[in-house]
């Protein structure tokens, strides 16, 4: 699978994984099903399109380089305080002593790794909030 599109995505979904691989895959899943999805390969960048873009969801991965999950949280705190409301950690290590505080003291839902396609599909319809405003899903996960 080649690498997608990465333009801004007004309204949409923003995905902050490092993992390109997981990225791509993630992001297909989450068009496949209507959603319209930006990319974001660490938290800086992240960031970076949170300042010039409007975004209904964040999936974040913990960690990553340079900014990790945390970094970035906190960051997105302090920058954009209700966009910061509507984030969604994502993890293989949930039971790592620095994740385990990180989901504890923010609340923040997470997904685990690796991902279950229903699990994902579930949390993000919970989540989106403009969910009736995106075309219907071209065929059924």
């Amino acid at each position: 699978m080649g690498k997608l599109s990465q333009e801004s995505t007004s309204g949409g979904i923003l995905l902050v994984e490092d993992d390109q691989p997981v990225a791509n895959a993630l992001a297909y899943l989450l068009r496949t099903a209507g959603y319209p999805v930006d990319l974001a390969y660490n938290g800086r960048e992240a960031l970076e399109k949170v300042a010039a873009g409007e975004y209904e969801l964040i999936i974040c991965d913990v960690r990553m380089p340079v900014m990790d999950g945390e970094a970035f949280y906190r960051e997105l705190r302090c920058s954009h305080p209700s966009l910061s409301q509507r984030i969604v950690f994502c993890t293989g290590d949930p039971d790592n002593p620095g994740t385990r505080r990180l989901l504890k003291t923010s609340g923040v839902p997470f997904i685990r790794k690796p991902f279950r396609l229903g699990a994902v599909l579930e949390v993000v319809s919970e989540r989106f909030v403009s969910r009736s405003c995106w075309a219907e899903p071209a065929h059924s996960m």
